[in-house]
């Protein structure tokens, strides 16, 4: 499968959210063997004479070697943990001229659950705007994920975020140990948010953040004056786009070096990725790095 079937025009091309996810999904984990979740290979318990059934993976040479005789190593099996992706609908969210963040969001979000599911690990999906407005399970693979597809088509970007109290009312429903993955814009992300990530991680979950901005709101190359209307909170602004997009891209600098640094004191991980970035590249680094 080649880059041009899957830009964002081809997957546009598809139509239905199910059917981008599935293509993206495909490309994704092309090439990847040995899905084992995040649960390991199961911890050693102890060696044992080979037995008729047994794998020959199993089998431990170097222990029946000194043994003379064919011993393989008896496994506790492995527990599949739970991976909760959560994916920011607030109203700025709804941004971009190519595609909105909110759809990216999907793409990144369902893939990443399907795959979760795919390779045996629990898998729930959680949109947030201000609090969870929307939680869902997925236990069948493959037809249910075009079930969650056709209920998220009618989900639009709005409201406020509250990331914090988000993080905070769904942390206390997850286990004991799992994966996080976070999509959003970080634009309203607070001490709350963060120390909330931190509390995860001191409970055994690895968390990791996709940061997502639209590419205007990254190069901001707007020419002229131009008209702001305020997308979560505040009153309209005109201004001179190239009087301040010097110390605009400072901000921005500033701000995501700020998350950066939030998100190494949390023990988090922290992506980040634009509306313009080909998406099966952001979800095959999740893949490769959170979900095998």
């Amino acid at each position: 499968m080649n880059e041009e079937e899957l830009s964002i025009e081809a997957l546009a091309r598809l139509g239905a959210l199910r059917f981008q996810v599935q293509r993206l999904v495909e490309a994704a984990t092309e090439g990847l063997h040995d899905a084992r979740g995040l649960g390991g290979a199961g911890e050693f318990i102890e060696h044992r004479h080979f037995r008729t059934g047994d794998s020959p993976r199993r089998i431990d040479w170097r222990a029946s070697a000194r043994r003379d005789n064919v011993m393989v190593q008896e496994l506790r099996p492995e527990k599949r943990l739970d991976v909760a992706v959560l994916v920011d609908t607030s109203a700025s969210m709804g941004s971009g001229n190519s595609i909105s963040k909110l759809r990216y969001g999907w793409w990144l979000g369902l893939g990443a659950g399907y795959i979760a599911q795919r390779a045996g690990d629990g898998a729930g999906l959680h949109l947030l705007a201000g609090k969870a407005r929307w939680q869902r399970r997925l236990r069948r693979g493959l037809a249910e994920l075009g079930l969650w597809a056709e209920e998220l088509e009618t989900i639009e970007a709005e409201g406020a975020t509250n990331l914090g109290d988000a993080v905070a009312e769904i942390g206390g429903e997850l286990g004991s140990k799992g994966l996080l993955i976070v999509v959003s814009d970080l634009l309203e992300a607070d001490e709350q948010f963060w120390r909330g990530l931190g509390e995860l991680r001191q409970r055994g979950w690895h968390c990791a953040v996709v940061r997502l901005l639209a590419a205007e709101e990254v190069d901001f190359d707007y020419e002229g004056g131009i008209r702001f209307e305020p997308i979560e909170r505040g009153e309209p602004l005109t201004i001179d786009a190239q009087a301040i997009r010097s110390a605009y891209l400072q901000e921005l600098e500033r701000f995501d070096e700020d998350c950066r640094r939030s998100a190494a004191q949390a023990g988090a991980n922290i992506l980040f990725a634009r509306n313009d970035d080909p998406p099966v590249a952001v979800l095959r680094r999740l893949t490769r790095e959170y979900l095998r």
